[in-house]
């Protein structure tokens, strides 16, 4: 993965077909507009993002519906004005008539207790109501002062369901609670009426799948709109010179031949720029859908300048692995995968999530293998002698190794970063830079492996020390691109250089960072094993019913777990690239390429 070349092209062209060359600028596809006159962009910006905002929901109404029928693509069988109104329509009646149905299960829910019961004429009572009462059974004892007729018709074991006989509604305070609104259907209509309310849902819910074949024509209107609103901003930013205009913007280098045939049939002239050192061009990755999932995710958080290197296909490999030793479990991660492979079809519908589909299965992948080697299965580690036992070979409780390999994996990260750096910059002395800071952190893992006994003692004092001190005289000289003329200059050189040393604090604390995919992976074991311990603790306590209660906590205990490991995986895994590696890999932020393109097939 790369970022592309890509060199401003300004445009010019008779007034008269204007719009004519715009349309076929965006039927091409391929160029990054650069308003000219930003006033009269700026003066149509409201009216082109003006959307139709009824359709954009009726689409997104259709769009949720996972049943749809075959879709129809001839756009001209439907008036897309009827079928928006005939969307939202549906949509109404649905939200409804599930608001009936659902005060109708409360009222069925509150009338049950009552019993199937019919209310009599007031006429055949002498005018007398039945007033509804639940009454706590700890207040039941307030009913001996009631003077009106009552009756206990039921009772649970919290409540007495009471009915008060009076001509009138009984007054607040006669009763220790609020009286109870039963209405005047009784259960058999409430039910009656249910059952007529999710006959109508059904009808509806089949209607709104029916309606999912016309999703293609709407999405196409849409995309029309929109193309209609960027034509109208593209015109709007383009200069007007009398009889003829000019528009400019990025095209990638490879494009040029498509731009010049398209000006040879249109009759318009264009010429041809690389970007200067004051341009600041958008950014456009090129990406294969393997890899590409890598830059989809550094996507959420940055886009890489221009003149910087893409780091992508890096971050899809460095996050894969830190996610694994985050994971820290086979069973865990093959469940992951298997989730992504659940959602497949929805993910393959587009580029970008083909490109994180792709990721997460190498996520998966690679933590079924890193809890192979850990022996982690849902926190248990495979008897010795066993066929599985043979692959064990992390040992996750050498706190000693453990801490060495994350400050390896730590150092090679950034290590990397820093040369990758040094290598967009090789045509200036400042390259050496962060070439010295490689060298810098290369040397001290080499002193410290050799203190605690990693490598030869006499190996790692004697090349670590060289190169943290080459290392350290390359940042402290070539950190700073002042030019030096006199003593004062010199003294001002060197006192860059100090400053760009004191860094190493934030290279020290960096490179800590990196303990994290050590002691995450080790919290995710301990707890997977401590939620096995309490549920083999309670299926000895009690052997028949434990088994019930130890099932319910391993169950819970570990989808807790696995969901835990998840985020702590994701974020912290890209923590370290968006943070960590991003601090010495990239030094300016850049923005995405988008092109001026057509949306309508």
């Amino acid at each position: 993965m790369s970022i592309k070349r890509l060199n401003r092209l300004t445009l010019g062209g008779q007034a008269s077909r204007r719009d004519d060359i715009l349309m076929a600028l965006q039927a091409l596809g391929c160029m990054h507009l650069v308003p000219l006159s930003e006033d009269n962009a700026q003066s149509n910006r409201a009216l082109a993002m003006q959307q139709p905002t009824e359709a954009s929901e009726a689409l997104a109404w259709l769009s949720r519906v996972e049943r749809r029928r075959r879709p129809v693509r001839d756009k001209e069988l439907v008036d897309i004005d009827e079928l928006v109104a005939q969307i939202l329509e549906n949509k109404r009646s649905i939200r409804q008539q599930q608001d009936k149905r659902d005060l109708l299960k409360e009222r069925l829910q509150l009338l049950r207790p009552w019993g199937d019961f019919d209310l009599p004429e007031l006429s055949s009572i002498n005018n007398l109501r039945f007033w509804f009462y639940v009454v706590p059974l700890k207040k039941f004892s307030d009913l001996a002062e009631l003077e009106l007729p009552w009756q206990e018709v039921h009772r649970d074991q919290k409540n007495a369901y009471i009915i008060v006989v009076s001509e009138s509604e009984p007054e607040e305070g006669l009763l220790p609670v609020e009286r109870s609104h039963v209405g005047q259907h009784c259960l058999p209509e409430v039910q009656e009426h249910l059952e007529i309310s999710e006959q109508h849902l059904e009808d509806l819910y089949a209607e709104r799948e029916a309606l999912t074949r016309w999703i293609y024509p709407l999405s196409q209107s849409l995309a029309a709109s929109q193309d209609r609103a960027e034509l109208l901003l593209a015109s709007s930013g383009v200069q007007d010179e009398g009889e003829f205009f000019l528009v400019q913007g990025w095209v990638p280098v490879d494009a040029q031949e498509t731009v010049i045939e398209l000006a040879d049939a249109y009759g318009a002239a264009v010429v041809f720029e690389e970007p200067s050192d004051e341009d600041q061009p958008p950014t456009m990755l090129e990406n294969s859908d393997l890899t590409g999932g890598g830059a989809e995710a550094m996507g959420f958080f940055q886009t890489p300048n221009y003149r910087e290197w893409d780091p992508g296909n890096l971050v899809f490999y460095s996050f894969s692995l830190f996610f694994a030793m985050i994971m820290n479990d086979a069973m865990y991660c093959a469940i992951f995968g298997l989730i992504i492979l659940f959602f497949k079809d929805k993910l393959l519908a587009s580029t970008s999530g083909k490109r994180l589909m792709n990721l997460g299965l190498f996520m998966s992948g690679l933590g079924i293998v890193w809890g192979v080697l850990a022996g982690s299965y849902f926190g248990m580690t495979p008897s010795e002698g066993s066929f599985l036992s043979f692959f064990h070979i992390i040992d996750m409780n050498d706190y000693d190794a453990m801490m060495k390999l994350s400050v390896f994996i730590g150092v090679a990260h950034l290590i990397i970063a820093n040369v990758m750096t040094a290598y967009i910059n090789r045509p200036s002395p400042k390259a050496l830079a962060p070439l010295g800071w490689a060298a810098l952190m290369f040397g001290g893992m080499l002193l410290w492996f050799g203190m605690t006994g990693t490598i030869w003692a006499w190996l790692g004092k004697f090349f670590g020390v060289i190169f943290m001190l080459g290392g350290a005289g390359l940042v402290c000289v070539f950190s700073s691109d002042r030019p030096v003329n006199n003593r004062k200059d010199l003294l001002l050189r060197a006192l860059d250089g100090a400053k760009a040393i004191y860094n190493i604090t934030s290279a020290f604390g960096d490179i800590l960072s990196y303990m994290r995919l050590f002691a995450l992976g080790l919290s995710g074991a301990s707890l997977a094993m401590t939620f096995n311990s309490l549920a083999g603790q309670v299926v000895e306590a009690q052997p028949v019913s434990g088994v019930l209660f130890g099932g319910l906590i391993l169950l819970l205990g570990h989808v807790l777990n696995f969901a835990l490991c998840i985020m702590s995986g994701v974020v912290h895994g890209m923590r370290l690239n968006v943070i960590e590696f991003v601090n010495w890999g990239l030094s300016d932020e850049g923005y995405p390429f988008k092109a001026f393109r057509k949306k309508e097939d």
